[in-house]
């Protein structure tokens, strides 16, 4: 298996064609989400071209947007000082963050971003395995969360989880618990 932090963000799919940035959205209702590509390439976690000579004809990530604990900290002083409201949590903060109108001021608030799978791909071999797909956008230049961990067999899952559980609150990020894929 692998054990996965499941982040507490907003979902999001990159399209990369020929190896070039050009489009971004939501899940959306999970068939149709909103496009948020201006405001995704201010994001610098987010490569506006794949780390690879050969770029396959297309390539779609998947991942989740969020907020680190001190980024959210930092734009809810913000908003106090302008006499605005508060976020109430970082998820919220996020979502609202990336679906700005205006990307300068999405530009402004510290978005981070880890991928964690593939959608469409054409024109490169996929891994076998889920640790292989991992190691493909890593390769490609995009962020993985280092909590990712390979596990052998369900006692090793259950070890996970409770180590995760006791880490949690020094995470820097919020998480809504673990998620297991077969690798």
């Amino acid at each position: 298996y692998v054990a996965e932090p499941k982040l507490d963000g907003l979902a999001i799919s990159l399209r990369y064609e020929n190896g070039i940035f050009v489009q971004g959205a939501t899940r959306g209702d999970g068939k149709r989400g909103e496009n948020v590509t201006e405001n995704l390439r201010t994001i610098d976690m987010i490569p506006l071209r794949l780390r690879t000579r050969q770029p396959p004809a297309v390539f779609e990530a998947r991942g989740e947007i969020f907020m680190s604990d001190d980024a959210f900290a930092a734009l809810n002083e913000s908003m106090l000082a302008a006499d605005k409201p508060a976020f109430v949590n970082p998820r919220n903060a996020a979502a609202g963050s990336l679906r700005q109108l205006d990307s300068r001021k999405t530009a402004t608030r510290q978005l981070s971003i880890n991928l964690y799978g593939l959608g469409e791909v054409v024109g490169v071999d996929l891994p076998d395995t889920q640790i292989g797909a991992l190691q493909l956008l890593k390769d490609f230049g995009f962020p993985v969360n280092a909590e990712i961990e390979s596990c052998e067999g369900i006692g090793a899952c259950f070890d996970f989880y409770q180590s995760l559980g006791e880490r949690r609150s020094n995470l820097g990020y919020e998480i809504d618990g673990v998620v297991f894929k077969v690798d």
